[in-house]
């Protein structure tokens, strides 16, 4: 099982990163409620997709803050052998300067683990719960993943590359959130990702990826939904479901994996700073 413990998280968690800023146009959202209530007629918006990509875009731009809780299962799979891992995510992130506060808790195998960890202009810190020690990401790794993240945080840009996909959506509404859902695989989309994901890579780690890093890797489906609220046009839901497969030194790994999001507190947060007990205990991590 150690191959499903390496390489694979690493191209996971990017993936997961890049995958959140899908949406992507021109038919308005049909009503939905339940079967015992209809939507308020004054509830029914006539925008288009087209346009709530549009308005949700500039919303994103303007955007200084928000929390999310996140639970992540992942389905890891390499012939015979399996397994699982659940994670359950809590961030408060701003975006000027980028920074976030995160708290995960990861189950794996019947044991639990849980971690804390800083993201900011300071530095990349990780409580270490096995050495009870705060630990320091080397500064050139920070530099690299705080460009990474920059570029990640402007969804605004990814909604432009994604209107070939328009005719994928199916486009709802009820009576506070718009309501997108796609069910997508084949080529293009497969071929769409790996792009998008060597697009957002910073220079130094492009270089080294070299054009075949996305070979091995193909999208079997991906279905997700998002929820967009009416008034503020911010995300308030993700739900995501991805199959994939990907080549890892010679075998072929499957993973499946679901994220529930919710989004909120959204332009609240003033800043998120490293306490000063951490970065006077904090050790460097070797890497």
């Amino acid at each position: 099982m150690y191959i499903l413990k390496k390489k694979p998280f690493i191209l996971i968690s990017f993936l997961t990163a890049v995958m959140l800023f899908l949406a992507g146009c021109g038919q308005t959202a049909d009503p939905v409620g339940s079967e015992d209530e209809e939507q308020n007629p004054e509830e029914v918006s006539e925008l288009t997709l087209e346009e709530v990509f549009e308005k949700s875009a500039a919303a994103s731009e303007e955007l200084k803050s928000f929390s999310v809780d996140m639970n992540l299962v992942q389905d890891i799979s390499l012939g015979e052998e399996s397994m699982e891992t659940n994670s359950d995510i809590s961030m408060d992130v701003t975006a000027e300067p980028l920074a976030f506060y995160q708290n995960m808790t990861m189950s794996l195998a019947g044991e639990s683990m849980e971690t804390e960890s800083y993201f900011t202009e300071d530095g990349i810190f990780i409580y270490d719960t096995a050495s009870a020690q705060w630990m320091k990401f080397p500064q050139e790794m920070s530099d690299q993943l705080l460009q990474l993240s920059d570029q990640q945080t402007n969804p605004g840009a990814e909604l432009n590359n994604l209107q070939e996909f328009a005719d994928d959506f199916t486009f709802e509404q009820d009576d506070q959130n718009y309501i997108l859902t796609l069910d997508a695989s084949g080529d293009k989309f497969n071929e769409f990702i790996k792009e998008t994901a060597m697009e957002n890579l910073p220079p130094e780690l492009a270089a080294g990826a070299g054009e075949d890093a996305f070979e091995g890797l193909n999208i079997n489906s991906v279905q997700y939904e998002i929820l967009v609220d009416k008034e503020t046009f911010y995300p308030n839901v993700l739900n995501m479901t991805m199959d994939m497969e990907m080549g890892v030194e010679g075998d072929t790994v499957n993973v499946i994996q679901t994220v529930n999001g919710e989004y909120t507190d959204f332009n609240n947060i003033e800043s998120i700073t490293v306490p000063q007990e951490v970065l006077d205990s904090a050790v460097d991590m070797a890497i």
